[in-house]
């Protein structure tokens, strides 16, 4: 006669454990797939910005300067020389089709409306800075309206202003223009950190005409040997955890060995014994 043990062994549903076995694996497949799927785009833009660096258009002056005019402006431009900027501004025109010369003038002109306004509303600003704080150099001095003894009806009584003189900046010193004041080291300096502004935009998905999918979703940008070291890496954490569960649940199968079934059983044998000796 088979035991209860036995039967219930024969009556478990095996197919199941082995479909909830297989899902679990999907699951932790799934699990590592979206963990790495923030890595894999970092990798594969960093791996396309290198590219469009390679090929110098992209990440030229002009184009920088079209998707960001204004911190174009701030880094670089405002620094340039009349010389410089007309350098820049020039087009090939004998290489050019009519349309692409009249994008050409049509871009300039809006960059050049675009920091003209900009440069108006920094100049507003700062004139309205300057009305709510009027100078106080007009105002007569507490200690020249008294004299000791005096009264308060008195009139205000002449005194030196050579204090105010002297907080008063003068307006004759000739104003240093700023492409001067910079020499060429410390403009080389601005010009990599816009550099290095616009490299993080384009890492940080901000350049809003740019396809950002066609990167994201390419996997001939994937780096194989870095993939199968992250792959390796992810692999041993993950067997780690595992000997970790099995220790914790072997520490727990140890506090208490006995099952519900190994407890029935000990009971039904202490009752048969104690059948067989009243017997």
């Amino acid at each position: 006669m088979p035991s209860i043990r036995t039967e219930l062994a024969v009556k478990e549903p095996i197919k199941s454990d082995e479909s909830l076995e297989e899902m679990c694996l999907l699951l932790e497949d799934f699990r590592r797939k979206l963990s790495t799927r923030a890595v894999s785009i970092k990798n594969r833009r960093y791996h396309a910005m290198q590219q469009l660096l390679d090929k110098g258009e992209y990440f030229s002056e002009h184009e920088m300067m079209q998707r960001a005019p204004d911190l174009y402006q701030e880094l670089v431009g405002q620094y340039l020389s009349e010389a410089e900027k007309k350098a820049r501004d020039s087009y090939d025109v004998r290489n050019t089709s009519f349309s692409g010369i009249l994008m050409h003038t049509l871009e300039k002109k809006q960059r050049d409306e675009l920091l003209e306004e900009t440069q108006q509303e920094g100049e507003q600003s700062v004139q309205v800075i300057s009305e709510s704080n009027p100078p106080a150099d007009c105002e007569v001095p507490v200690a020249c309206r008294k004299q000791w003894g005096g009264f308060e009806d008195d009139e205000p009584v002449a005194c030196s202003t050579s204090r105010n003189a002297e907080v008063r900046a003068p307006t004759n010193i000739t104003k240093i223009s700023t492409p001067e004041f910079y020499n060429p080291g410390e403009r080389e300096l601005l010009r990599n950190e816009f550099l290095s502004m616009m490299k993080e935009r384009f890492l940080g998905g901000e350049d809003k005409d740019f396809d950002y999918t066609a990167v994201d979703d390419n996997t001939l940008l994937d780096d194989l040997k870095q993939i199968e070291q992250d792959e390796e890496d992810a692999y041993f954490e993950d067997s780690e955890d595992e000997e970790e569960m099995e220790e914790h649940a072997a520490d727990e199968n140890a506090v208490s060995s006995e099952d519900d079934l190994d407890i029935y059983m000990r009971h039904l044998s202490n009752h048969h014994s104690l059948q067989n000796s009243h017997g």
